[in-house]
């Protein structure tokens, strides 16, 4: 692969991850919020002026943004997914990485199964409660992803301003 080809490449990651965080970051405060209500905060109690119905659908619409944007960064890494399964994945980061992909694998189904099969039912309600704990180790996982790959993220900012000054 040639410079111009990686440097392409590397600016079209960059886009799609920056663009990734924001929903991401969202649906994180929105499911923070979320989980007080599912601590015993009465639904019509409100939060930053918002009930707890707001939130659940706030929550709902930025974790529908984030599976699409992860959908697409795994998509940009698919040669990832091949060396995994070939067994010749050298990346320092592989096993952190696979944990994170795992976990947001279950943590998306443990939302998705419920709302799909169970209405509001206490296996739902038992379901619902496994997804907020995945999802709080999924944020940990998502934390070390971010700060393992920071020293390229803070890289490539300075290159994207940097080729972008008139």
């Amino acid at each position: 692969m040639n410079e111009t080809t990686r440097s392409s490449k590397s600016r079209r990651n960059y886009y799609v991850d920056i663009a990734s965080f924001f929903p991401f970051l969202l649906l994180l405060i929105s499911g923070i919020i979320m989980l007080v209500y599912h601590a015993g905060k009465p639904a019509s109690e409100t939060i930053l002026g918002k009930d707890s119905h707001f939130w659940l659908n706030t929550h709902i619409v930025f974790a529908v943004i984030s599976i699409v944007a992860t959908a697409i960064h795994l998509s940009l890494h698919l040669n990832w997914f091949k060396k995994l399964f070939s067994g010749t994945l050298k990346n320092k980061y592989w096993l952190r990485n696979l944990i994170l992909l795992v976990l947001f694998l279950i943590t998306t189904l443990t939302s998705v199964v419920p709302w799909l099969f169970f209405d509001e039912s206490p296996t739902a309600t038992a379901i619902l409660g496994i997804h907020n704990k995945f999802g709080l180790i999924l944020v940990v996982f998502f934390a070390i992803h971010l700060l393992s790959y920071f020293s390229w993220l803070i890289n490539m900012t300075k290159k994207v301003f940097a080729n972008n000054r008139p």
